[in-house]
């Protein structure tokens, strides 16, 4: 080999595939095993990921709480953009993240989803956007890829196994599937070499353990009305709008809503204190 090559090939700047690249803008999975096989040793920031699986409930949000955990402690803010299943704010809560700092975002309309979920990357006020569409193209993934890149929000995206099979922009891939009481990880794509065999992470215990020095959580208790969305508001994620502030901290009952469908408030039959959480 010519000298030349050679010192090309050890250049820092120069990355080969069959090598993990390198990336300094991370965040810890949680799960030492698999941070081991992610370039940069986390979860990336700035890169778009998907998380294929046919099931729910196998575990595929517990897999991502000891990152959101870090996040919301240090303040960032966590958007969740066209959930399947309304968030439970105490199951926030007991794994240690403010469910104050949860923001949920509904839409009717799938392209609503998706204009949403790109504003909250493109205005890189939130610490991680997880977005649940309705249907996945490689226009609209590329889209939210190139967005992704502009900030520095950790990025997933819940797509069904089929997309496997089809070429995709984003950058890290990963099968989600339940193995008995574990979740099989497998890491089909990244900047580096191939995966041999999935991960078996214990996603639950993992989720539910607490970090050194970290103490019981407090009482999940109604908002103050002056921290409520005004009903008759429609939000917005303009790029210099921020998602935190007191006008976003809605959780639960009360969703953030990216179409053009206004509610009128009533009366809680449950009392005044419905919301209140021993």
């Amino acid at each position: 080999m010519k000298p030349a090559l050679a010192a090309l090939l050890l250049h820092p700047l120069l990355w080969r595939g069959d090598r993990l690249a390198q990336a300094d803008d991370t965040v810890e999975s949680g799960f030492a095993s698999l941070d081991r096989e992610l370039p940069g040793g986390g979860w990336p920031k700035t890169a778009l990921t998907e998380l294929l699986t046919d099931a729910q409930g196998i575990g595929e949000l517990q897999l991502l709480l000891p990152a959101l955990k870090r996040l919301a402690q240090a303040g960032r803010w966590i958007a969740l953009v066209a959930p399947l299943h309304v968030p439970y704010a105490p199951a926030f809560a007991g794994r240690g993240i403010d469910p104050a700092r949860v923001v949920v975002v509904e839409a009717a309309e799938d392209r609503q989803r998706w204009w949403a979920a790109e504003q909250v990357l493109r205005s890189d006020s939130a610490g991680a956007l997880l977005f649940w569409p309705r249907a996945v193209s490689d226009q609209r993934i590329r889209r939210l890829q190139l967005a992704a890149q502009e900030g520095k929000t950790l990025a997933f995206v819940f797509a069904p196994t089929a997309r496997a099979a089809q070429a995709s922009p984003s950058p890290l891939r990963l099968r989600l599937s339940s193995s008995g009481q574990r979740l099989s990880v497998d890491i089909f794509k990244r900047r580096g070499g191939v995966v041999s065999a999935p991960l078996l992470l214990d996603v639950a215990t993992q989720a539910s353990a607490k970090a050194p020095g970290d103490g019981a959580p407090g009482p999940v208790r109604a908002l103050p009305p002056r921290d409520r969305l005004a009903a008759n508001r429609r939000a917005s994620f303009h790029r210099h709008y921020p998602v935190g502030g007191p006008q976003a901290r809605i959780w639960n009952r009360a969703l953030v809503r990216a179409d053009e469908v206004r509610r009128v408030p009533g009366p809680d039959p449950r009392g005044e204190h419905a919301l209140d959480l021993p």
